[in-house]
């Protein structure tokens, strides 16, 4: 599945789809935002084959969690990304590519090889959809130019990050009485490319916030050199 949106020397191929996320969400709250700066998009579910199609891309977006069920729910999940897909991810930013991590990217991915690397970080768990403050603690980063504190309903992810290599721009604080708190979006520089991780997009109401949209149009442009 593949859909081109504007003609535009710069391109982005979207990864979107799993159990508990719907491809269309991503597909049209992502990729409006990627538009919006004149940024050619093709959307793919396909998680087998995407590493194929980075050969001409510039950024590369993955929205999906890191497992499947190919045996059905009560079978429980089966990791999907191999190896090669691992190397091709690190490759690719390694080489001067930009990759943009959102909400569900670190969940159940291998944890020891090139994905993770690359990630700079991992998940470790969410509460149920609930409103939930983010504030922004590096103002200074083009990631994060003008956009403000701000409220928002959806799954707060809780996520270790590698503090030692990036750089964090996002912190979450639960509004409930758990009230916890954690990193909620990153960027770094990795080889010749560049990584950025943003936390929202369990819903395409939680994509389409204005602060999420800022934050997804800076994070284009910084990744990609704009």
């Amino acid at each position: 599945m593949a859909l081109a949106a504007h003609t535009s020397s710069r391109r982005a191929l979207i990864l979107a789809g799993d159990a508990y996320h719907h491809p269309d969400d991503a597909f049209e709250g992502v990729g409006a935002a990627l538009e919006a700066e004149s940024i050619t998009v093709e959307r793919t579910t396909d998680y087998v084959h995407f590493h194929e199609r980075l050969p001409g891309v510039h950024l590369l977006v993955i929205h999906r969690d890191g497992m499947e069920y190919p045996n059905g729910m009560q079978a429980g999940p089966l990791r999907w990304m191999r190896p090669e897909q691992e190397d091709a991810v690190e490759q690719f930013v390694l080489g001067g590519g930009g990759f943009l991590a959102l909400h569900n990217a670190g969940w159940n991915y291998p944890w020891q090889g090139g994905y993770r690397r690359t990630l700079g970080g991992y998940y470790i768990g969410h509460p149920p959809v609930a409103r939930f403050r983010v504030e922004v603690v590096n103002t200074d980063h083009p990631v994060t130019a003008g956009v403000t504190s701000y409220e928002i309903e959806d799954e707060q992810h809780w996520l270790h990050w590698d503090f030692d290599r990036v750089t964090p721009l996002l912190v979450s604080q639960g509004l409930g009485d758990d009230g916890r708190q954690s990193v909620s979006g990153w960027a770094y520089e990795c080889g010749r490319g560049r990584v950025v991780y943003l936390p929202h997009g369990h819903t395409l109401a939680a994509l389409q916030h204005p602060s999420c949209q800022r934050l997804l149009r800076n994070a284009a442009r910084w990744l990609i050199g704009l």
